[in-house]
């Protein structure tokens, strides 16, 4: 009786391992996962969701608005956690094992340090491929899977965000606060006719000064933390 438990509870035990094993590989598709036989531009020409990104005849895949990163060999979509923006082409080769992002080509900024930046507001297209799809030996398409992805706000005020008056006689300074001291701003108009700024950068404060006023007017300013940016703006009186 004694050995009956025992390899019952051996049986169990294996079938418990196995049964979490698979719950475990099942993690590693995040939600929202679509799956889909893209076949390549000669079988079907299947566009990769709302994008304008299919394969080509060539087996690359290619997008006339869209940038894509290839992010090399990985395990699956659930290995993507954050934007990559180097590299980006609108034509990359297609391999099965690797993972990549696909972008709208007008979502970028790029900033002063030549860094470049994602709106805060965009999105964007993790993507894995899975294999290669073949008939009768020649490679008609791929099988991937991908998910729609938001970018990162990383604790940036949201787009178009207001952040006050610079009044003149009265109030000539600013302070813009943000969540981290590593960030980059740059004005969102070359110069202006109206008035005169000075900003700087202090710690994890934006520092506007009104230096000049001639007649009320918009200022603004692109400002950047790590991959994405936003844009905020005040008024001159």
């Amino acid at each position: 009786m004694k050995i009956n438990k025992l390899f019952l509870y051996s049986i169990f035990f294996i079938s418990a391992t196995m049964f979490c094993g698979c719950e475990n590989d099942d993690v590693d598709d995040p939600s929202g996962m679509v799956a889909v036989n893209m076949m390549n531009a000669d079988h079907g020409k299947t566009a990769l969701g709302n994008s304008d990104v299919y394969i080509d005849n060539a087996n690359n895949f290619y997008g006339s608005t869209c940038l894509i990163a290839n992010l090399g060999k990985k395990n699956g979509l659930g290995n993507l956690k954050q934007p990559v923006l180097d590299a980006l082409s609108n034509r990359v080769a297609l391999e099965p094992n690797h993972a990549y992002q696909i972008y709208r080509d007008g979502a970028f900024r790029e900033f002063p340090s030549g860094k470049q930046a994602l709106h805060i507001n965009a999105e964007y297209y993790n993507v894995f491929v899975v294999s290669q799809i073949k008939k009768d030996g020649e490679i008609v398409g791929a099988n991937v899977k991908y998910v729609l992805m938001d970018a990162p706000d990383n604790g940036l005020p949201a787009y178009n965000s207001y952040i006050g008056e610079l009044i003149a006689y009265e109030k000539y300074d600013l302070t813009i606060e943000l969540p981290s001291s590593d960030f980059e701003c740059v004005p969102a108009f070359a110069s202006s006719s109206y008035y005169t700024l000075e900003y700087e950068k202090k710690r994890n404060k934006l520092l506007v000064k009104l230096i000049d006023y001639n007649k009320s007017d918009v200022f603004g300013f692109y400002i950047r933390i790590g991959v994405t940016y936003t844009y905020v703006y005040g008024k001159v009186k």
